[in-house]
């Protein structure tokens, strides 16, 4: 038989260094307290038994959010965003732990600050105790079919709703928001009565607390118990509890070996898909590197076939140099003279489209035709705008066609004067 779990809890949410208290249940069924004492004190008079670690609920927000997946890994990517409406903090210091999904299928969380969970946790490993589980105590509260319960102890009230979403605060402050939670709570969604529970003495608040039931006009039923919430709750300690602060970077550390050998595969795995895709780049590298070679030998075959017997050392500006050469010496010849022209405006423009091709060139007086190949249809439009800009002629876009990496295209040059251009 696995021994009976042990509680621990900190008796100050704010001082990890105050006493702390431990609670079991006995044979017989009765809880046993320890008195609260400094924690290294505790430790050494704990009896065997699964540790567990309940946390004040004033530490942690159990709230719900609806997920637009249900993916885990995905979803535990995008709970922290999908809360921050719902947070003051900056999502980067909060442990944010989902639990069951809702009938309205938003899922239930736990919001606890990182700060807080290192400290509880290295307070008990410094003592040599490593908790199993770290439950919030507003997860697990005494709970009331179709009413609300609230429990009344020392300076401190909690409030279990009919959804389970349980809240701590100050019972100086319990009144008001009790009437908080109820306006805020959908009247289809309102309990029948509401179920008050005080350990101790009354206080003069606790008529306030009654007042605001009175107000909602349900039946109020209070009770004083001779046992204190904490003793309840292990009492009623159900086999899952909703939640389990104690995983994510949380998780216990003696498990730290256990857990990861079973991520040992994942790790081979994504070892050898870094080198697959290694591989692929260095692929790819050379096929751009081939590519850009076949360009290279494109150019230069059409500098040699309209300059047939020139000695190619770079093509395009062999290219503009021979334009201006046929510039300078066109004479008289009108036909000579209206293609210099049309190539020395025009020149520029192509040799500054990366990716252009020019296939073949046809002039004829007044008109040019280009067969070109382009890198995608908006190089087409963006030359055919450059073009344009000289208002001294006018470019039609005789066809064009996509291929799977180029565009073919016709295009027709015409000049609006064939002695200037």
């Amino acid at each position: 038989m696995n021994p009976s779990p042990v509680f621990l809890r900190p008796t100050d949410p704010d001082d990890a260094q105050a006493p702390w208290a431990a609670l079991w249940v006995r044979m017989d069924g009765t809880v046993e307290h320890s008195a609260p004492a400094p924690l290294d004190t505790l430790a050494k008079s704990l009896p065997e038994g699964r540790l567990i670690l309940l946390v004040p609920g004033v530490k942690v927000m159990l709230t719900r959010v609806a997920m637009p997946t249900r993916n885990r890994r995905a979803m535990l990517k995008a709970l922290p965003y999908a809360l921050e409406d719902q947070l003051a903090d900056d999502v980067e210091g909060l442990h944010c732990v989902p639990g069951a999904w809702d009938r309205q299928g938003r899922l239930r969380v736990a919001v606890v600050a990182m700060a807080d969970m290192a400290i509880w946790q290295d307070a008990l490993r410094q003592q040599g105790l490593e908790p199993r589980e770290i439950v919030p105590e507003t997860a697990v509260l005494p709970e009331t079919q179709q009413g609300w319960t609230v429990w009344l102890e020392g300076p401190m009230a909690w409030l279990n709703p009919a959804d389970g979403d349980g809240l701590a605060m100050e019972r100086d402050n319990a009144a008001f928001l009790l009437q908080l939670q109820w306006h805020e709570t959908p009247p289809e969604q309102r309990p029948q009565f509401l179920e008050i529970h005080r350990h101790g003495p009354p206080w003069p608040v606790d008529e306030a607390i009654a007042s605001s039931g009175q107000t909602f006009g349900i039946q109020i039923r209070q009770t004083v118990s001779a046992e204190t919430l904490a003793a309840i709750i292990v009492k009623t300690w159900p086999p899952s509890p909703p939640f389990n602060l104690a995983c994510g970077p949380f998780n216990p550390r003696d498990g730290l070996g256990q857990q990861w050998r079973p991520w040992r595969l994942v790790a081979a795995l994504m070892l050898a898909l870094a080198l697959v895709q290694f591989i692929a780049l260095g692929w790819e590298l050379r096929s751009l590197q081939a590519e850009q070679e076949r360009l290279a030998q494109h150019i230069t075959g059409i500098f040699q076939q309209t300059f047939p017997g020139s000695r190619v050392v770079d093509p395009r500006r062999q290219m503009q140099t021979a334009l201006n050469s046929l510039q300078q010496n066109q004479g008289n010849d009108p036909a000579a003279s209206g293609l210099v022209a049309l190539l020395t405006a025009t020149g520029p423009v192509l040799a500054a489209e990366s990716g252009l091709v020019i296939q073949s060139l046809r002039y004829q007086p007044g008109r040019l035709d280009l067969d070109l190949h382009l890198a995608d249809l908006q190089s087409l439009d963006r030359l055919r705008q450059r073009l344009e800009s000289n208002p001294g002629w006018s470019v039609d876009i005789q066809s064009a066609s996509t291929r799977e990496d180029r565009v073919d295209s016709r295009i027709l040059i015409r000049s609006h004067q064939h002695s200037s251009f």
